[in-house]
């Protein structure tokens, strides 16, 4: 029930007045409490300019307007949300002219360029406001618990790694501890499992995905089911695993979702690709669509008009 009575009035007021260039139909936001909302989750999206004619880069406008046209209970926008360095007039130039009426339900969490010229993200936090919540936080969705946490603090650049005895790490295990949900749902920027053509190098291993890792060890041991993120530029979704990338029926999904509009990257070479990687694409800008069912949750990839088809969906059961 977070901030739902302000975001009602805050929608009236948007429309009354016309300020949102995106003005969506937000009436599922009243029934968070059903039993299915929904989430619209991506990463990864506003160039620092404009968007253009080119079709392979800067398409934001795009999937704001696929976003727009579900009408999902909450938008979950999961890191670098505006490149290149997350200044709050840069959010407002380009981010803000198309995501604007999706704020009353937008669910922030901040990725590395938000940091890239400010060692505390300030336009990040001075756009999002109350909604980012100091950089992590959690609530409830229907039956669901939902966390949102702040990846791009945990190296030796922006603060310290985020294992045992740090304020995130600490905070985390308090909230799993209580909120022991059936079905639990935990988002961030840097994913700790990634499909690319770096997969095996140590520099990347430990400044991107290892950052992580933390957070999968209290999240496995709590039960979670779903882990989303972005950084990588395309789309990934995985098998239920462990934190160290083993196989688990009992184990964590993670998805990335880095496909938010600013470009594509290509997925990694045979290699170099996961054991547990299910499917993806590398070609198409689009989101994920959730519905939170109670004991169970429904996943489809939704394209951007005029993007390369591409098809994943299905359903699963919470542990």
């Amino acid at each position: 029930m977070r901030r739902r009575l302000a975001a009602t009035l805050l929608v009236a007021a948007v429309m009354a007045v016309g300020l949102a260039t995106v003005a969506p139909d937000l009436t599922p936001l009243a029934q968070a409490t059903t039993a299915s909302p929904t989430v619209a989750a991506v990463g990864d999206i506003a160039c620092k300019n404009p968007p253009g004619n080119n079709r392979g880069v800067c398409q934001y406008d795009d999937v704001a307007a696929a976003i727009v046209a579900v009408h999902p209970t909450r938008f979950l926008a999961l890191g670098d949300n505006q490149y290149e360095y997350g200044l709050y007039q840069e959010y407002l130039d380009n981010y803000d002219v198309y995501f604007h009426g999706l704020l009353p339900i937008t669910e922030p969490a901040p990725g590395n360029h938000e940091y890239g010229k400010s060692p505390t993200a300030d336009g990040y936090f001075r756009y999002f406001g109350s909604s980012a919540q100091g950089g992590y936080y959690s609530f409830d969705l229907g039956s669901w618990h939902v966390i949102s946490l702040n990846s791009a603090i945990c190296s030796p650049y922006y603060g310290a790694p985020c294992g045992p005895g740090t304020p995130q790490y600490e905070w985390l295990r308090a909230d799993l501890g209580a909120h022991p949900a059936a079905c639990t749902l935990a988002y961030w920027h840097h994913p700790l499992f990634d499909w690319e053509k770096y997969q095996n190098n140590h520099w990347l291993q430990s400044f991107d995905l290892d950052r992580s890792r933390p957070f999968w060890d209290l999240l496995y041991a709590a039960g979670a089911d779903v882990i989303l993120t972005g950084h990588n530029h395309n789309y990934q979704r995985y098998l239920p695993m462990d934190p160290r990338g083993n196989y688990d029926p009992n184990g964590i999904v993670q998805f990335i979702v880095g496909t938010g509009g600013r470009n594509t990257n290509n997925l990694g070479s045979p290699s170099t690709k996961p054991l547990t990687f299910v499917t993806g694409q590398a070609k198409a800008f689009g989101f994920l669509e959730m519905t939170l069912k109670t004991g169970g949750y429904d996943w489809r990839w939704v394209g951007a008009p005029g993007q390369p088809a591409f098809v994943d969906a299905g359903s699963a059961a919470c542990h």
